[in-house]
Parts: C-alpha cells; sequence; structure tokens
C-alpha cells in the first residue's frame, strides 16, 4: 500500500487529468462539469423554449401555394399560363346559371376581372391571380390575425368559398 502523501491516505486520493487531487477539490471539479454541462444544454434548448407555438390554421403563403394552383387550373382551360377575359367569364357565367342574379353576374365578372388585371393586357398572370387570393384571404380572415382557422375556413356565410 502507497504510504499517506500530504497527510492524504493513498485510497482517499483522486486523480483529475494525470494529477492528485484531494477529495474537496474532486467535489468542485465535480460541480463546475456538472454546472457547464447544465449550461450548455439550457443555451442549446434556448431558442426551442423561447419560441411560440404557431397558430393553428393557414397562413396567406400556406393558402396561395394550395389554392393557387386548383385555381389556375380551374380557369386557365387553354393551359396557356394566362387567364383571359373568356376564360374568366366563363367561370363567372357558370356561377351565374346558379346565381338568382345571373344579368347582373356577367356585368359584375367584367368588373371584377378589369380590377384583377392590374397591368391591363387583357389577362390575369400568376401574380395577379396571387393578388386574388391574397384579398380573398384577407377577407376570410374575421380576426386579421393572419391565419385562417377552420372556423374561418368553413365560415356559413359563403366568405370562405376559395377562387375567385
Amino acid at each position: 500500500m502507497d504510504p499517506p502523501r500530504d497527510g492524504i491516505p493513498a485510497a482517499a486520493r483522486f486523480t483529475s487529468m494525470g494529477r492528485a487531487v484531494q477529495p474537496l477539490e474532486t467535489l468542485r471539479l465535480m460541480m463546475k462539469r456538472t454546472l457547464i454541462a447544465a449550461a450548455a444544454v439550457l443555451a442549446a434548448a434556448a431558442p426551442a423554449l423561447a419560441q411560440t407555438a404557431a397558430p393553428a390554421g393557414m397562413t396567406l403563403a400556406q393558402f396561395q401555394a394550395k389554392n393557387g394552383d386548383k385555381m389556375f387550373a380551374r380557369l386557365d382551360t387553354n393551359k396557356d399560363g394566362k387567364i383571359s377575359p373568356d376564360e374568366f367569364a366563363a367561370l363567372r357565367k357558370q356561377n351565374a346559371e346558379v346565381d338568382a342574379k345571373a344579368e347582373k353576374a356577367g356585368k359584375r365578372g367584367q368588373r371584377m376581372f378589369a380590377r384583377f388585371d392590374a397591368d391591363k393586357d387583357g389577362a390575369l398572370s400568376r401574380t395577379e391571380a396571387n393578388a386574388v387570393m391574397a384579398m380573398r384571404f384577407k377577407r376570410m380572415d374575421a380576426n386579421n390575425d393572419g391565419v385562417l382557422t377552420l372556423e374561418e375556413l368553413s365560415a356559413k356565410d359563403g366568405r370562405a368559398k376559395v377562387g375567385v
């Protein structure tokens, strides 16, 4: 058995990085390492803990991504990447047949098309269609929080109808 050194028996002597340390110093080293490890874990988790829960629903970007392609595919019947006044009128006529105010719907459709055609080139581009989707989104977003909830999407007053 090793003889006692510095008044500490060999059995009570610990090592840290190859050097002998006393028990109290060992305890301090363990506490220091534990605190450093805990600080590292908290530092890594802080961004996740600081994030607020995302609102349940659909944002404008998600709304446009989900519905824009459907709307364009339905309206752009000749698949040229633009919605012509005739294509728009065909949709409005289809809707007008269901509508009791069919005569007014045709004229209203022409005014709507003119309003949606921002660059006045006689056709609705994808950018202009996205602007229409943004107007629809804003109208549907009853509480103006930038997110459409399930309740807002299934509104009974007809405001939740997607498309033009």
